[in-house]
C-alpha cells in the first residue's frame, strides 16, 4: 500500500512540475497618451509597453514603443525620452515633426515598464519640456 501511495505521489509531482511552465504564460500590455505641454499642444503620441512570458513559440522579451507626432518644432530636433525621471532614449523629429522610439529587451538592453503611475516626459536637449 505504501508502494502504491509513493508511485501516485511521484507522478502528481511530476504533472506539477511538467505544466507548472505553460501554466504561466501571459502578455501584458500598457499604453499611457501622451499630449504637448507649453506652447506645443498640437503635439500627441503614445507610450506603450508590451512584455511576453511563457508564450509557445515566443522568446520572453519586453518591448517599449514611444511614438509622438505633430509636435511643432523643427525637423531634426533631438528630443530626450525620460520615464520617471530617467533618460531612455532620443527622438529625433523627421519631416512630418513626428518619431518614433522602440526599446526591446532582445539585445539585451533594459526596458523599464509602464505601470501606473509612471510617468513619461519628451524634453529637448536643452531641458525645455514638449510632451507628458
Amino acid at each position: 500500500m505504501q508502494r502504491f501511495c509513493l508511485i501516485h505521489l511521484c507522478l502528481i509531482a511530476g504533472f506539477v512540475l511538467f505544466f507548472d511552465g505553460q501554466a504561466w504564460a501571459y502578455k501584458r500590455q500598457n499604453r499611457i497618451p501622451l499630449s504637448g505641454c507649453r506652447g506645443h499642444y498640437a503635439a500627441s503620441g503614445t507610450a506603450r509597453y508590451v512584455a511576453t512570458r511563457n508564450e509557445p513559440r515566443t522568446p520572453d522579451q519586453e518591448e517599449m514603443i514611444v511614438e509622438v507626432k505633430n509636435v511643432p518644432l523643427r525637423p531634426g530636433t533631438t528630443l530626450v525620452v525620460y520615464v520617471t525621471d530617467e533618460a531612455v532614449g532620443t527622438i529625433k523629429l523627421d519631416a512630418n515633426q513626428g518619431g518614433t522610439l522602440k526599446l526591446t529587451s532582445a539585445y539585451k538592453k533594459f526596458v523599464p515598464p509602464l505601470d501606473e503611475g509612471t510617468s513619461v516626459v519628451l524634453k529637448t536637449v536643452d531641458g525645455r519640456m514638449v510632451m507628458w
